[in-house]
Order: structure tokens, then sequence, then C-alpha cells
């Protein structure tokens, strides 16, 4: 499990700190905070390629560079990974990590387009990517940036397109699509996952004891829920959650997955994505997208329980302060299944995070704490 992260210009933050992460830990603070950077910067030192860690999370927030002059006319803008959204040469941003006493890195530079400082490994990746650019116009790079990390001997050098992007095409060719990596990693996004995703998670656990605990979590809002099926349903214009359907008791009909609101589709992203996750971790942005303040604890209760049982880290965020409450109560109900929670308030004027333990957690609570700003 991650214990700490420490970011250096990324994103929001010129300086942050975040300590005390335990096996559950949620984020709060007012809109625009950076809460959704700090889960994507455990994502970035978690993942053991260095490629995906760079543009995971800028192709979820869709930060591409579009090119006239060049026919690969999607490229990666990373120019928001670093503070200010501007790159220049020794423009750097670092992201550090504590992994039971482990230390992680990745740290991205921007250096000028010159080889004299390369050495022949990394004079090699540059040539590699001239090969790749075959029939199409030449990419002339004005910078090249350099990610380092602790896994490797020296850092990757990638050449950037003119107008400072990472050309994604180039990418997909010397590095693949996104394959899995060896250690497991979900990230749900603050908007449902559509059905295409939720169809590759399923499948990871069709036919196995693992479907019934995503019935039970399913039951949380719809307690006549017995069995859920995906359908080879082609998503269409008016939808794109089109092939999921679920069994009532005592309705013969099988009923689209759609027709019990978002609630239901985010709590199936989460069941899936945690049972996914088991000895790795899940990162779920705005985990109350959906829910009523009324299942908020049970939902809580049910993924506390699932990351103990399948040893998960989870990180996750929210503004809602029933989200908050509801943790808080499910606490005070049961505190040994609340003992390795960790709530922290991110401040943009602040270089840590404020953490409260679970009985903090509570008075913070009944004290109405502003999440919002």
């Amino acid at each position: 499990m991650l214990n700490s992260l420490k970011l250096e210009n990324y994103r929001a933050f010129k300086h942050l700190e975040v300590n005390n992460l335990s096996r559950v830990n949620l984020f709060v603070g007012q809109n625009n905070s950076g809460k959704t950077s700090i889960l994507e910067a455990a994502e970035m030192i978690i993942r053991r390629n260095t490629v995906e860690a760079i543009t995971y999370s800028t192709r979820r927030r869709a930060e591409i560079l579009h090119s006239e002059k060049t026919r690969l006319n999607w490229n990666i803008d990373i120019c928001h990974l670093f503070n200010g959204h501007v790159i220049d040469i020794g423009t750097a941003f670092a992201i550090k990590g504590y992994d039971n006493n482990h230390e992680l890195l990745l740290r991205g530079e921007i250096h000028p387009h010159d080889a004299s400082y390369l050495s022949n490994k990394q004079l090699s990746q540059l040539q590699l990517f001239a090969d790749e650019d075959k029939g199409e116009e030449k990419i002339v790079p004005q910078y090249t940036l350099s990610i380092e990390n602790n896994i490797a001997d020296e850092p990757l050098i990638i050449p950037l397109s003119e107008g400072g992007g990472i050309p994604y095409d180039l990418l997909r060719r010397r590095f693949g699509d996104g394959s899995p990596q060896d250690l497991p990693l979900n990230f749900i996004r603050s908007e449902a996952l559509d059905s295409y995703e939720m169809r590759a998670l399923w499948d990871d656990i069709a036919l196995t004891d693992q479907e019934f605990e995503v019935i039970k979590v399913l039951q949380i809002l719809e307690p006549n829920i017995e069995r859920i099926a995906f359908l080879s349903e082609r998503p269409t214009r008016l939808s794109s959650a089109g092939g999921i359907y679920v069994k009532l008791k005592n309705v013969s009909m099988r009923i689209p997955i759609g027709s019990f609101g978002d609630g239901i589709r985010h709590l199936l992203g989460i069941s899936l994505a945690a049972i996914r996750s088991a000895n790795g971790y899940l990162m779920i942005d705005e985990i109350d997208t959906g829910l009523h303040h009324t299942v908020m604890e049970d939902m809580w209760r049910v993924l506390i329980e699932t990351a103990h049982r399948l040893d998960v880290q989870v990180f996750a965020t929210t503004h809602n302060l029933d989200c908050v409450r509801s943790l808080a109560w499910l606490h005070e109900k049961n505190p040994t299944l609340g003992d390795e929670v960790r709530l922290h308030r991110v401040d943009k004027n602040r270089e840590k995070t404020t953490v409260y333990s679970p009985d903090e957690i509570l008075v913070a609570a009944e004290q109405h704490m502003e999440l919002r700003g």
C-alpha cells in the first residue's frame, strides 16, 4: 500500500504532501482544489509503464492537441501536467511516494531537442520514433520530454510535437495501446463507466462466485435484483448504456439497467472494479455520484469490507458532506470496520492535506465540515 505522496510542480500544486495514507482514503475539498489530481498522481507512480503513467490521466481529461501541420493530428497535451500549464526548457514535475518503505518516483522534465546530452540508448529511442514516422509529414520537435522513474536505469526520452504534445499514434505503435500492468489498478471516473468498460470488467468474474458479490451490491439500491446479464447489444446514438439487463424477483421480463437511474450503474462500476483490483488499487472520482444519502452508509460498508477481503487500497473523492457523514455513522456503529479509513481535506493554500482519523471524521461531520470552500 502507498503510505505517502509528495507532489512538486504537478497540476494544481506547487508543493503538496499527503501523509498517513491508509486502506481507504477519502479526499474532500472545494471544487478545483486538486482532489482528482491526487488520485491521478497516485496512479502515475503505481503504474510500471512510464508512458502509460503519463498518458492515462491526460486522455481521460481530453487534454488533446490537434495540429494542422501533420496528419498525426491527435497529440497528448502534456503542458497541463505542469503547474501553470506552461512548458519550457527546464520545466519539471515530480511525484514521490512510499509503498511499504520502498520509495517510488516519477519525474518529467522538458529539455531542448539537442542530442548532445543523450546517452547512446536514449539516442536509439529517438531514432525509433523517427523510424516509426514513415509515410507521415515529419515532426520537427523543439523539445523532448524525459520521464524518470525508480525502475528504469535512465530516463525515457520522447520527442514532443511542434505544439508541445506527444503524438499518440507514435506512442501506440512504439509502446502498445495500454496493456494491463502487473499491479492491478482501476480508475472510476466521475461519470459512469460505459457498457464496453463494464463488460470488460464483468468478463473477469463471469461464472464465478464473485457474480453474487456484485448482485449483493446492486441490492443496496434495488433489493429485488436476482441476476445481471451483459447481452450482445450495440450502443446506439440514443444510449451508450445498451446491453446490460437485470432480472427482478417475480418479474418475467428483463429490465435494462438504465431504467434504475445513474446510481445503480455507478454502484455496478465500483463493485466490478473493486473485485478486479484485488491485491492492487482502486481510484474512484466523486464516489457519491448518483447515490442518495440513505444508501451511502451501505455503499461504504460493502466497499470497505471488499477492500479488506481482497487487499485493495482505495482512493476516493467527494465534495458531498452526506458522504462524509455516512462514513462517520458507519464507524460509530462498527468501529473495527473503520479503523483503516482516513479523511484528507485538500486546500490549495496548504502544503499538506489535513488528515482525520475515524474518530475525528465523526467530529468533523458533527461540526458540519465545509467541503465546497
